[in-house]
């Protein structure tokens, strides 16, 4: 955990748009437990007025940090080309979610390869900017 986080911090600084051939967003939550603000890069499909971005964890059979503290009710910050926006996290379900997943993986990358490593059912999470505040 200590090695994704460095690796987390580096990239928030270097800032690349782009990882294994897909866009990057740094999305930044504040911790359930800790109360920190932590930041991590995910790659996104942009969905109109929402991203989608899976919980994937690079594999790993735990949900990610990220995902846990937007589940808990907390809001994050998304940035996109040096544009930042105060954002929700909603889990898709049902066919909304099958629909997201199969774009998803046809082009952005293969997670497919990642839950049939894992128990959990990878969520698929809307990331929908806020409508009460603008970013920070």
């Amino acid at each position: 955990m200590l090695l994704n986080r460095a690796v987390n911090t580096v990239v928030a600084r270097v800032k690349p748009r782009r990882f294994r051939g897909g866009d990057l967003l740094l999305l930044t939550t504040t911790g359930r437990k800790t109360g920190k603000d932590r930041t991590t890069p995910l790659l996104y499909l942009d969905d109109g007025a929402r991203w989608l971005v899976v919980a994937s964890n690079g594999g790993a059979d735990w949900e990610p940090g990220w995902w846990l503290n937007l589940r808990a009710g907390g809001t994050g910050t998304v940035e996109v080309r040096g544009r930042r926006t105060r954002v929700d996290g909603r889990e898709l379900e049902g066919a909304e979610r099958e629909d997201a997943y199969a774009r998803l993986c046809a082009n952005v990358f293969d997670y497919e390869t990642y839950q049939r490593k894992v128990t959990r059912r990878l969520a698929v999470v809307a990331l929908t900017p806020r409508q009460d505040r603008p970013g920070r």
